[in-house]
């Protein structure tokens, strides 16, 4: 029985600031466009009900992409460095260690990791949110993901049941 879901949020799109470094960028005025349209995706509440973890990059865009998506109601975040570029096996590892108690596990982070990591547990291949997801994870966007366990999730076992990528 599936009854754990996985969110996997793409930070919103990043300013590229003369001086500023990689991890500093701040979000663009799309991206705090999108991130504000994600916001109001209806389904997003429902994914902060029950026991919620929530792991952000350490990166500036992504800090901001979560307060503006998640807002005053959103459950509390946890800072991990280990987001920071990390390579889909990396992000497996730490959805792999989530506490059992935990029904929902979202993560906001980078791209090639984030697109790499859903194309590689990803089950119903046929489905449409895959195709959607398979020409492109872009910022802002997300998938949701029902899985049975968070300590079993692996190659090809987590069911994609939606992608959506908000615009402002």
């Amino acid at each position: 029985m599936l009854n754990r879901r996985l969110v996997l949020i793409r930070h919103a799109k990043s300013a590229y600031p003369a001086g500023v470094g990689d991890h500093e960028r701040p979000l663009s005025a799309r991206g705090i466009a999108d991130a504000g349209a994600l916001r109001k995706w209806p389904p997003l509440r429902g994914l902060f009900s029950g026991e919620v973890a929530v792991l952000v990059s350490s990166a500036k865009r992504t800090q901001d992409s979560w307060a503006l998506i998640g807002g005053a109601d959103c459950p509390p975040h946890r800072t991990e460095p280990l987001l920071y570029e990390a390579a889909p096996r990396v992000l497996l590892a730490l959805i792999n260690t989530t506490a059992p108690a935990t029904e929902t596990l979202i993560i906001v982070a980078h791209n090639p990791g984030l697109e790499d990591l859903a194309s590689m547990i990803v089950r119903n291949r046929e489905s449409t949110a895959f195709v959607q997801l398979d020409s492109k994870f872009p910022t802002c966007a997300v998938a949701v993901f029902e899985v049975i366990d968070f300590a079993n999730v692996n190659e090809g076992n987590a069911l994609l049941t939606q992608f959506v990528v908000p615009r402002g």
